[in-house]
């Protein structure tokens, strides 16, 4: 039994040009493997923790996101009389018809450009996202030209 354990030994010695290459070919693949599985891990994490089972955003086909998408008014009007749509709390449908704007602005320190989205939301909006909360002050109005600044945004 030592016999082979010194022929393999002798063998890696030998062609370690081979056993180099085949050794990292070996680390690698693992690296890779596990670099998914931590991007999978990550993807599933953040999914989970900023979505909502309760809640369905509708976008128009072939979009990407709520920001690239565009609905109008006829089609979330009969996203309302869907009849899987819950109920808010004075009987008419739980559903909030919100104008989403990604704009591009330059921050205060270092002069850098940062995407900032701007929400434009309706009376169901803090019903539907139950963990916003106004921090200080009121939220706005409805009719009026106030807006809601996020503690980010301000700083």
């Amino acid at each position: 039994m030592a016999l082979l354990f010194f022929y393999s030994l002798r063998n890696l010695l030998t062609r370690r040009l081979t056993t180099v290459l085949t050794a990292s070919g070996m680390a690698l693949v693992v690296f890779v493997f596990a670099s998914i599985l931590m991007l999978a891990e990550g993807l599933q994490k953040t999914l989970v923790e900023t979505g909502s089972y309760d809640n369905v955003v509708v976008i128009r086909r072939s979009s990407g996101s709520e920001v690239q998408s565009g609905v109008d008014r006829v089609q979330a009007s009969i996203v309302e009389t869907v009849p899987e749509a819950a109920s808010g709390p004075r009987g008419r449908p739980l559903v909030a018809k919100e104008l989403v704007v990604l704009i591009t602005m330059e921050k205060r320190e270092g002069g850098s450009r940062a995407n900032v989205v701007i929400r434009g939301i309706s009376e169901n909006s803090f019903l539907l996202r139950p963990q916003v909360r106004v921090a200080a002050g009121r939220a706005p109005k409805r009719g009026s030209s106030e807006i809601l600044i996020g503690r980010s945004i301000e700083k």
